[in-house]
């Protein structure tokens, strides 16, 4: 279970009492960022200690010059109250608030040094994909420079997230159109069905073939069919990141490209738990590693002056 709030709390908020109650608990966790602050009353009721918390958490915690002392559903300083506490820790809040008690939840200094310690790791988007598909979470990001971390690279590209039908339907057009029998040896059983509608309508128009494909897609997912993980809504894949990282664009941006440590990497991470699952694509069609993250599964390895705290298990055992 992720904790959520139902709407805005701070300054021209909806402050409903449970979401302040929330906000309230988050920040109280961070002793880390702290200076004078004294904790806050988890009473659900904002006020100007509460604003006045939230703003000096966006300015020290975040690094936001301006703060505006609001958090959004899923905004920028909520993803920061709740990315370094795992989805068990963001239960425990949420059941212990509901039952009117306050849980002792600690963000130390240390935990968030994990952070600070892949400074030197970048993940970005590749320059084509919409900015309205650029939702993977800080969490997966993170979980990717750790592996950049342990393979000595500095920067990874991400080149596929969420897709709607008609993109997965395009997609998949211009791959059939290049190599068809790699379609289906890349796709299960419900993509094949689509690919099959591409080999049946070769005689029509390319926009008549991928509407055709579209509706093929929609239609196996009112079935509860899907073609690809990738293929979903929005709100489902705030729950599960489905995103690919290619194999061309993160050698071309990365300094000390190695793919086989950083697959390694990507595996470790894989069999903690980190990383939900991997398949490695990097010999097929499409070029890259296929990732599904859980945001905040598990509570992320703390790094210390810059490696990694289990270094007999990570580092020396991949690098």
């Amino acid at each position: 279970m992720t904790i959520t709030i139902t709407s805005s709390v701070g300054i021209n908020g909806a402050n409903r009492r449970n979401d302040v109650a929330i906000i309230q608990a988050l920040i109280n966790a961070f002793d880390a960022w702290k200076t004078e602050i004294k904790p806050l009353t988890v009473d659900g009721k904002i006020g100007n200690k509460s604003i006045y918390a939230i703003k000096e958490f966006q300015k020290q915690a975040i690094g936001i010059r301006h703060p505006d002392g609001r958090v959004d559903p899923n905004g920028k300083t909520f993803r920061y109250l709740t990315m370094y506490l795992s989805n068990d820790e963001l239960s425990l809040l949420e059941t212990s608030l509901f039952n009117g008690k306050e849980a002792t939840l600690i963000v130390s200094t240390k935990k968030i040094q994990s952070f600070s310690g892949l400074s030197g790791q970048t993940v970005t988007y590749k320059s084509t994909l919409p900015k309205d598909q650029q939702l993977v979470s800080n969490y997966a990001i993170s979980v990717i420079k750790i592996a950049l971390k342990e393979a000595g690279m500095s920067h990874a590209v991400i080149t596929s997230t969420l897709r709607t039908p008609s993109e997965q339907a395009k997609l998949m057009y211009k791959n059939a159109k290049l190599n068809l029998k790699k379609q289906y040896a890349l796709y299960g059983r419900n993509g094949d069905k689509v690919l099959d509608i591409y080999d049946s309508n070769k005689e029509k128009s390319e926009s008549d073939i991928i509407s055709l494909m579209e509706d093929e897609i929609v239609n196996l997912e009112k079935a509860g069919k899907r073609v690809s993980k990738h293929c979903v809504s929005e709100s489902s894949y705030k729950t599960l990141n489905v995103f690919d990282i290619g194999y061309n664009s993160t050698k071309s941006a990365s300094k000390n490209f190695n793919k086989e440590k950083f697959h390694n990497a990507l595996s470790q991470l894989n069999k903690d738990g980190y990383i939900s699952q991997l398949i490695d694509e990097t010999n097929k069609s499409n070029k890259c590693w296929h990732i599904e993250i859980i945001p905040n599964n598990k509570a992320l390895p703390i790094y210390d002056k810059g490696s990694i705290l289990n270094p007999i298990k990570y580092i020396n055992g991949l690098c």
